[in-house]
């Protein structure tokens, strides 16, 4: 399969208004063109933090935590977004095998499976996004004067699922092209998501990259 790798971009971008600014908390994320899809590797280990008595708690006591991260790829400068994606993690602690399982399910793929003995390794493993396919090539321009950028906005345990942005694949899929996501929306998403979860946190990913010219 070919693999590109993808330039970073020492920009200072501009997020499509100032609204909302203190919300995202700047993130350096490493960025891979494979075939035709844009993977992204980035963590966010403020979702499950091992400081958190009562997560920590709730983890042992083996419930299952879900955390869910919604994914949507911008181009800098613009408000339309070029592509989303979603992606669920279950982390539950097995007290009879003493052991973590950690299930990865992103739409329209089976669902992997890992197991860890380790807690802090499962937990790793789990707030992480380890090479997710943000974006497809053929929907991005080439070339540097075409920078890009992701933000990510996780939960921990969310109440309401409806609250966050649809699944790939359905209207944001089938609306390319359009406007399917404003800045001021996305935040809008933001601050309900905030309330309908254990933990919320929002990333930007710095600096911005572009597709290396063929």
């Amino acid at each position: 399969m070919r693999r590109r790798a993808l330039l970073l971009a020492g920009l200072s971008l501009p997020l499509l208004g100032a609204s909302g600014l203190e919300l995202l908390r700047n993130r350096r994320a490493k960025f891979e063109e494979v075939g035709d899809g844009v993977l992204m590797t980035a963590a966010m280990p403020e979702l499950l933090p091992t400081r958190d008595g009562d997560a920590m708690a709730s983890l042992e006591s083996a419930f299952a935590t879900t955390l869910v991260f919604e994914i949507v790829v911008y181009r800098a400068g613009h408000s339309v977004a070029v592509d989303q994606r979603s992606r669920v993690v279950k982390i539950q602690y097995n007290p009879w095998k003493e052991r973590y399982v950690v299930t990865t399910s992103d739409p329209g793929r089976a669902p992997q499976i890992r197991y860890y003995t380790d807690r802090d390794e499962a937990i790793a493993r789990a707030t992480t996004l380890d090479r997710v396919r943000v974006a497809r090539v053929s929907a991005l321009q080439r070339g540097p004067e075409a920078v890009y950028f992701a933000t990510v906005v996780g939960q921990r345990n969310p109440i309401d699922r409806d609250l966050l942005a649809p699944q790939s694949g359905d209207e944001w899929d089938r609306g390319q092209g359009r406007d399917l996501s404003v800045f001021s929306r996305w935040v809008g998403i933001f601050v309900r998501a905030t309330q309908s979860a254990e933990q919320t946190f929002a990333i930007k990913t710095v600096p911005g990259f572009y597709l290396v010219s063929s």
